[in-house]
């Protein structure tokens, strides 16, 4: 996992001057919006292992193919 955060590349906005996250790497609010939830309950999900989740820093990431392999998963276990 730590090779493939190394090799993600960050790039800078050139209108604002930040640095965004790549893509492939959600924030928590982008990881709620995706899985229709709340903010505070993808927050406590990837914070407890429930979805995967990456703590760059201060800040936490959910990879992206990751989280939507997690809810296949989920989605064939609930349809057994």
């Amino acid at each position: 996992m730590s090779q493939e955060v190394s090799e993600l590349s960050i790039q800078k906005n050139e209108q604002t001057g930040h640095h965004e996250a790549p893509r492939d790497l959600l924030t928590i609010a982008e990881a709620a919006a995706l899985l229709r939830v709340g903010r505070d309950t993808a927050y406590k999900l990837a914070t407890d292992g429930t979805i995967p989740a990456v703590r760059l820093g201060k800040s936490i990431r959910v990879p992206r193919a990751a989280l939507l392999a997690h809810v296949e998963r989920l989605a064939a276990e609930a349809v057994r």
